[in-house]
């Protein structure tokens, strides 16, 4: 009996350790097979589209919702009227009496100019509206340029302003720049309080709204009163020097518009025959030139006439009450208008599957047109059109 057992001991020893060895190593599953280099690689039919045995005839619906639709061909050489907030249905038969499949689009040649809305209700369901210039683009691209620059004029007695320096900056110290003066502008001047100065500026960032002047005295940097508010009201720093003691004066008076430029454009393109804007916000006297009218004018509002294709630079200058200037340039590319396409797509790449038998394969493309507006309106569809 002992013997029996440790015999059945044994051999169910030896079964689980065969099941084991062969579990691990999946033995008894099938394996997919694995192919190398060119397992991904793509096979395909592809439709050649001849237009061969491709036929198509659209009927108008004799019902209002489109449910039941005429036997004989719509007549697309007159005009169509839909009334307000209507819609007049369609439905094209695409018929094929050949074998191969073939992929057409169908287009709708609207030859008016009006406002019209397609839509599809099978095999697809698309809609778009569409008006007399929705088959082109808007011809005009502007790049828009930070320019950010503006004249603080100084009013001054000293003998050199240019060894002088303006600090400005925006609000608490922010974007702080340091500039020297220019020299004097020739035969310009201004009398505050009975006292006569010369006029210096100096180009600062559009934004500045707080000014402080100084000088390097060999040692250190001198610093001249406050810092003083810019506003369009006290737009001139006013520095008064006795020379005659160390004492000094400053304030803000009032000028009018120095030259400014904040922003304009650095690229623009549009096509011949194209009416359009390209001012700049600036400030003073502001004015503008095209290196090539030719190819473009503009007018002194900023607006363009594109007159043929070329290039031209379009510059924009504003004029200081004491003469100074600021410019900025804008480089405009004109090219020659595309023409203008008046087909509608309906349908794009739909596939007709070639007849298996005697029988050709028709496909059904019901489709509509809607009178979005409040009036009546008198459409000219022209024909329809298959685009193989």
């Amino acid at each position: 009996m002992k013997k029996s057992k440790f015999t059945l001991v044994i051999v169910l020893g030896l079964v689980l350790c065969l099941l084991c060895g062969t579990t691990t190593t999946f033995s008894w599953f099938n394996r997919p097979d694995v192919q190398k280099g060119d397992s991904l690689s793509w096979r395909g039919d592809y439709n050649v589209t001849n237009g061969n045995n491709i036929t198509a005839v659209t009927y108008d619906a004799s019902k209002p919702d489109g449910s039941e639709y005429n036997t004989v061909p719509f007549d697309f050489s007159g005009s169509t009227t839909v009334p307000a907030h209507e819609t007049k249905y369609f439905c094209t038969e695409v018929k094929n009496t050949g074998t191969a499949p073939q992929s057409i689009s169908l287009f709708l040649n609207n030859s008016e100019t009006n406002t019209l809305s397609v839509g599809v209700n099978s095999p697809l369901r698309t809609y778009r509206r569409f008006t007399s210039d929705s088959q082109t683009t808007s011809y005009v691209t502007k790049t828009p340029s930070n320019v950010n620059k503006k004249n603080l004029y100084i009013a001054t007695n000293v003998d050199d302003p240019t060894k002088y320096t303006m600090h400005t900056w925006k609000n608490v110290d922010t974007d702080p720049t340091d500039k020297e003066l220019s020299g004097y502008i020739e035969d310009k001047s201004v009398n505050y309080d009975n006292v006569d100065y010369k006029i210096s500026y100096v180009t600062i960032p559009a934004e500045h709204d707080h000014a402080e002047l100084w000088h390097y005295n060999g040692n250190s940097k001198e610093w001249f009163g406050s810092d003083l508010e810019i506003t369009d009201q006290n737009n001139t720093y006013v520095f008064k020097a006795d020379t005659s003691t160390t004492n000094t004066y400053t304030t803000m008076k009032h000028s009018d518009p120095s030259a400014g430029v904040s922003s304009f454009y650095s690229r623009a393109e549009a096509v011949v025959g194209e009416t359009f804007d390209l001012s700049a916000k600036a400030q003073g006297t502001v004015t503008y030139t095209s290196s090539n009218i030719g190819v473009a004018t503009i007018d002194n509002n900023g607006k363009v006439i594109a007159n043929k294709a070329g290039k031209t630079t379009v510059t924009v200058t504003s004029t200081g009450a004491y003469g100074d200037k600021i410019t900025a340039k804008c480089e405009l590319t004109v090219s020659k208008k595309p023409v203008k396409s008046s087909y509608i797509p309906i349908v794009t790449n739909m596939k007709i599957e070639g007849k298996a038998d005697n029988d050709p394969v028709v496909t059904k493309v019901y489709w509509y047109i809607k009178n979005d507006t409040a009036s009546d309106a008198e459409y000219s569809l022209g024909d329809l059109q298959i685009s193989l």
